[in-house]
This record gives C-alpha cells, sequence and structure tokens, in this order.
C-alpha cells in the first residue's frame, strides 16, 4: 500500500496522468471526427401490412448494413441503436413467411436510417414475418375503485367515456381479452367527486381505436326515502290475463337529498316478466333513469302471479 500512495504523491507522476488526460481529451475528438467504414447490425420494425392483415409479433428482425460515418454517428448507433422503420410495400417474398428488400427499399434506406451515416451496400437483408388474419371485437372497459366512503357518504354515479373500446389484433391475442380493466385507488376516506385519465398504448400485437379512457365519479352525502312503485307486467300470452300479487313494491331510494324531493314512481322501473316466471312467481327487475340515484328492493323482489284464459 505504501509504494501506491508514495507513486501518486510524486509529482512527476501526476504531471505524467494529467498530460496523459489531456493528450486523451484532445485526441478523441479528432479520431472520432474521421470517417470510418464499418458494419453495423440494425433492428428493423415492419409497418403498414395487406389490408386485413395484421403482422405477428415473433423474434426480432435485423438487417446488417455496410456503412460509412464518422466515429460520433457511429458511436451513436451503438450506443442508442435506433429502429428502422420500413413499409410492408417495400418488401418482396422470398420464400415462406420471409421477405427482403426490393430495389427502390434500398434506395430509400439513406433516407430513413441516420442522416450522418452513408450506407454503402446491405450485406444481409432477409427478414422474417408472420402474417395473420386481423380480427377485430368491442371489449367493455371497467374501472375498479378502492375507496372507502365517510358515514352518510356514498358513490351515486360512476361515468367511463368511452365505456368500450375496439380492438383489433391476430387471433390468439384478441380471443383472449374480454375487457379492459383499470384501478384507482384512494387511501383516505372520499366524500368528494374524483376522476382519472387512462391511457391505453397500442402494442405490437394488439391495436386499439382510442387510447384516452375518462373516469368520472359523482360521490353524494345521500338521504334515504321508500317509494311505492307500481308493478309493471310484460310477457303476457295473447290469450291471457295475469295479475300479480302485490302489484306495488315498496322501494328504497338512496341519493342526493334535492334530488330525491323530485324523484316519483313514474322514475323507476319495476318490472315482472312472465318469460321468468318460476313456480308460481316472477323475479322483479328494477331500474331507475335518473342519475346519481340507486334503488334497491326494500323487502319484496318477487311477486306472486294468477294466470287466467281469455
Amino acid at each position: 500500500m505504501k509504494p501506491i500512495l508514495t507513486f501518486f504523491k510524486d509529482s512527476r507522476t501526476l504531471t505524467f496522468i494529467v498530460c496523459l488526460l489531456v493528450a486523451i481529451f484532445l485526441w478523441t475528438p479528432m479520431k472520432l471526427s474521421r470517417n470510418f467504414l464499418r458494419e453495423i447490425s440494425v433492428p428493423v420494425t415492419i409497418t403498414n401490412p395487406p389490408a386485413n392483415k395484421v403482422i405477428v409479433q415473433q423474434a426480432d428482425n435485423y438487417l446488417r448494413l455496410y456503412v460509412e460515418a464518422n466515429g460520433f454517428s457511429l458511436l451513436k448507433s451503438y450506443t442508442q441503436n435506433p429502429t428502422l422503420t420500413l413499409d410492408f410495400a417495400d418488401l418482396h417474398p422470398v420464400g415462406e413467411n420471409r421477405y427482403s428488400l426490393n430495389k427502390n427499399s434500398r434506395d430509400k434506406l439513406s433516407n430513413t436510417y441516420l442522416s450522418n451515416i452513408k450506407i454503402r451496400s446491405v450485406l444481409s437483408d432477409t427478414l422474417s414475418l408472420l402474417l395473420a388474419p386481423q380480427i377485430t371485437k368491442k371489449i367493455p372497459v371497467v374501472v375498479r375503485l378502492n375507496v372507502e366512503y365517510p358515514k352518510e357518504y356514498q358513490l351515486t354515479q360512476l361515468l367511463i367515456s368511452p365505456d368500450s373500446v375496439t380492438v383489433s389484433g391476430s387471433a390468439q391475442y384478441i380471443d383472449t381479452l374480454s375487457q379492459v380493466v383499470f384501478h384507482y385507488t384512494q387511501t383516505k376516506a372520499v366524500s368528494n367527486n374524483f376522476s382519472q385519465t387512462y391511457t391505453l398504448k397500442n402494442t405490437n400485437n394488439i391495436h386499439y381505436n382510442t387510447h384516452k379512457i375518462t373516469m368520472q365519479a359523482f360521490v353524494d352525502k345521500v338521504s334515504e326515502q321508500l317509494l311505492k312503485v307500481p308493478v309493471q307486467v310484460v310477457g303476457t300470452p295473447t290469450d291471457s290475463q295475469i295479475k300479480v300479487f302485490p302489484d306495488e313494491v315498496n322501494i328504497l331510494c338512496t341519493g342526493d337529498l334535492t334530488i330525491l324531493k323530485t324523484l316519483t314512481p313514474n322514475d323507476i322501473s319495476l318490472i315482472a316478466d312472465f318469460a321468468k316466471a318460476e313456480q308460481g312467481v316472477i323475479p322483479l327487475q328494477l331500474s331507475t333513469h335518473r342519475k346519481r340515484i340507486k334503488v334497491t328492493f326494500f323487502q319484496e323482489n318477487t311477486v306472486d302471479f294468477l294466470i287466467r284464459k281469455k
């Protein structure tokens, strides 16, 4: 250890190191400013496949190019390894799932790759591409909330726009998609409205028709009231009459007090569909067109019925 410390304490050593660093500092830019001929390997992305077809991503494709450039440009290509984008129309088939550059595309390379690199020749241009039929389907957007609310507050409406998206890609990826799911979490109890914007990003295998999803959640200090709502019977056979018991049901309505004050039985739909009758009872279907109001059954959620031929 002492010899090493003695070596670095020597003024001649420090002078040598400083001179060496200055020489490297001056020599490196001079060296890198010169032009070199080098072989480089460039990653390739293919765009614009034929109509109703998609490119199924497999192993990465590369072109081997013989290029001329100064040292700075070559260093940039090595460190950043930028991707070269080619149009499918610039390729021609050379075998099963194999393509190469046509003459016109070779001429385009110098214009589409790094501006300071001159492509002298293409050493290897065979690419592997698997084309598959494009599948398109519409799937719902779901936002799952992990939120707590103070006493007397609750979520009264959740708006998602758009509430569905169209996805396209090959069957092996699209068939497994049933919905797009986002999550929203708050660690503190929430008593005010909140919102969030989400981004959908395309991948090599899945493309979305939109890339922005907005979620709006409305939180209200709620009250409750009971409302007696008449039962509407649907699906009655043409040669019959149906009588249900009871013909009115108490519905528990929850929401902002100012909204509840304006609520009437006409705002609530209470349906008994005879087609769903089982063992002498018909299940009830409950809904409302009013926003920021929740309606639930207070007691009965089925009705008995009698049927009589006309």
